[in-house]
């Protein structure tokens, strides 16, 4: 042991020292206080996903304690705060409907096998029980029951890899009874608060449909069906069984929420936002009536359509800006915790709904240098064919220009970023980077024209976007065309990828983090459950088994141009990533070294597709720090003194 400390101690006097930026605009130190790392990925006042039970009674949360992330429990009507001593590092929880334990979801070192584990709230110390300790199967809540705490309904595809069966699971024991095996390609099941089926969706090669069961699900009657290409989520029926809610954009560009009648199969729109599509909406648990609708154009709004919530709503708007999001209601529908978010911090609160009182929960540990962070600002601007793309630019706290820039790119690619706190585009801000994030055509939220829109184009017209985007900053004077950097996890690793081999003069380097290079392999090597929902990836990226698709994905994999490289590219890959393989960027970094190009692979053990564990996080944050300053000119803190004790422990 003495040795290795040695060892650790040598490496923190080598590399103690912050690396001062040398880009033109930002040597003068008009910037704001680095901020150490830890900050961002292992603040010891990290704190959140506040739950209340279902009883009302009490209040569940997660923050740290020691090195740990861990939960913690206390009575409402007492100060009894207590933690249950176990790491809980990133995965959430539920509380059971018994309102005496909380259960969560974790797998194994980013494997995504996941399985359902109980722990007693009143026994702290105590090991959470994996009462689904099913070998390479993948396990999710899908229903608490309302009158039987002892039962909750789980999905597992234990059975077959590529379906998953609806099963009774008892809470105690773990025993499991099936109530629905999945042998007719069903998407979703509609469950209620009793533990009933209610109804599914199947699939064929061209429809989805609506079925309802009748008394023993033996048999199904079609109620509805939409395209392969519409936008259809079922959410739950109404009280008197008469009408479903859905989030639907079939028959409409937008995603809207409505209610479908059981009598007559129509739709009626309950709420519609003219620019961008409804995200989410929740329903009243009591009342089975929509309560609250989620819409994220330029700011995140919520609209109240249940009146009564509508004055709770707005004792949280802030003078400017801000993300609401209701995150637990009671059974009784009195209490309820919200998290108020902006660019900066995130604030959580209890609400009493008897009284109109609200109570401060916590706040996000970002909340003690919030002064130090940057404004997240939305901006908008033309594709070169007109389309027009939205995104958000965060500048360091300078006035000096033009600045160096990271071109930081979303993963999905139908996913989208919103306006919020940012733990990435932050931590580059203060580090003196411009950071740009560009929702390209692809990116969910803006409407189906917007998607299809992406139909064919990876490393094609979604590319374009990126680099219009790039053209946008430095025509305003904002970004350094000589010093722009391209950076993301999954997709946006792709695309970093794209960047640098088919358009290798435009960045000046490159962070791909788990990121694909070849998308015909990473196609045939897809877990077996994303088999029912590939209709969208075959149609925008195309079929390996088809010649022609083949040879268009094979021209839109960067690890075929490694040799057209000739900027410095670090790659960062999870050991266990079940979506995109080791085997990756492996590939990729066998032919850029067979080219003779300068690559650093950094290969996390212990992570898949996510990098959850702080001590990896603080890994990824500092090689990303010190790779950019390097690149672009920017600072680094050098070595963070909780890298000795993530090596020690």
């Amino acid at each position: 042991m003495s040795g290795k400390i040695t060892v650790l101690l040598l490496s923190l006097f080598i590399a103690a020292c912050a690396v001062q930026p040398t880009h033109e605009s930002l040597k003068d130190g008009a910037l704001p206080a680095l901020l150490p790392v830890r900050d961002f990925v292992a603040n010891i006042a990290s704190n959140g996903h506040y739950r209340i039970s279902p009883d009302g009674k009490q209040l569940a949360w997660k923050a740290v304690a020691g090195t740990r992330e861990e939960i913690f429990v206390r009575s409402l009507a007492k100060d009894d705060t207590r933690s249950l001593g176990f790491d809980a590092q990133g995965y959430p929880f539920v509380w059971a409907q018994d309102s005496r334990h909380l259960l969560f979801i974790k797998d194994a070192g980013g494997n995504e096998n996941f399985h359902l584990f109980r722990v007693a709230i009143n026994k702290p110390g105590q090991a959470p029980v994996d009462i689904t300790p099913l070998d390479n199967t993948r396990v999710s809540i899908k229903q608490l029951i309302e009158d039987d705490p002892a039962h909750i309904l789980v999905i597992h595809n234990g059975r077959d890899k590529a379906v998953f069966d609806l099963y009774r699971l008892n809470l105690d024991s773990g025993e499991m009874s099936l109530l629905y095996e999945n042998t007719e390609q069903a998407t979703h099941l509609v469950t209620d608060r009793q533990g009933r089926l209610r109804a599914r969706v199947r699939q064929d090669d061209a429809h989805r449909y609506l079925e309802l069961p009748d008394g023993d699900a033996s048999r199904w009657t079609i109620l509805t069906r939409w395209s392969q290409d519409d936008d259809v989520r079922v959410l739950k029926f109404n009280r008197d069984g008469d009408a479903i809610h859905m989030l639907s954009n079939r028959g409409r560009d937008k995603v809207a929420l409505v209610r479908l009648d059981i009598a007559t199969a129509e739709e009626t729109v309950v709420y519609a936002h003219p620019d961008v599509d409804v995200s989410s909406a929740q329903i009243n648990r009591r009342s089975l009536e929509p309560a609250l609708a989620y819409t994220h154009p330029d700011y995140p709004q919520v609209e109240a359509l249940d009146p009564s919530l509508r004055d709770a709503l707005d004792a949280f708007r802030k003078d400017g800006p801000a993300g609401i999001y209701v995150s637990s209601v009671d059974d009784a529908q009195q209490l309820a915790t919200l998290d108020v978010n902006d660019d900066r911090e995130v604030a959580f609160y209890l609400h009493d709904r008897r009284n109109g009182q609200t109570s401060l929960l916590g706040k996000s540990a970002s909340h003690a240098f919030a002064d130090a962070l940057a404004t997240m600002q939305p901006i908008r601007f033309k594709a070169r064919d007109g389309l027009t793309l939205h995104g958000y630019l965060t500048l360091p706290v300078t006035t000096n220009r033009p600045l160096p820039m990271v071109m930081l790119v979303h993963g999905g690619p139908f996913y989208r970023y919103i306006w919020q706190y940012n733990r990435e585009a932050q931590f580059l801000a203060n580090r003196g980077y411009a950071v740009l994030q560009v929702n390209y055509r692809g990116s969910s939220g803006y409407g189906r024209g917007f998607m299809e829109a992406a139909i064919g184009e990876f490393a094609g017209k979604m590319h374009d976007d990126l680099i219009d985007g790039v053209n946008w900053a430095v025509d305003r004077g904002i970004a350094d065309r000589k010093r722009i950097a391209i950076m993301g996890r999954s997709y946006g690793g792709y695309a970093t990828l794209v960047g640098l081999t088919m358009t290798p003069e435009t960045f000046a380097c490159g962070i791909d983090i788990v990121g694909p290079a070849d998308l015909e392999t990473l196609d045939k090597n897809f877990p077996a459950y994303w088999q029912p929902f590939m209709h969208r990836w075959r149609k925008y990226v195309g079929d390996p088994d088809n010649a022609e698709d083949r040879a268009r994905m094979r021209a839109q994999s960067p690890l075929y141009y490694a040799d057209r490289v000739v900027r410095p590219v670090l790659i960062i890959q999870g050991a266990n990533d079940v979506r995109v393989k080791q085997d990756q960027s492996d590939r990729m970094v066998e032919a850029l070294s067979a080219a003779g190009k300068e690559v650093d692979y950094r290969v996390i053990k212990g992570e898949g597709h996510r990098i959850r564990h702080w001590k990896n996080r603080l890994k990824l944050y500092r090689a990303t720090e010190d790779f950019l300053a390097a690149c672009l000119g920017g600072r680094s803190s050098g070595f963070d003194y909780y890298q000795l004790g993530s090596w020690l422990f």
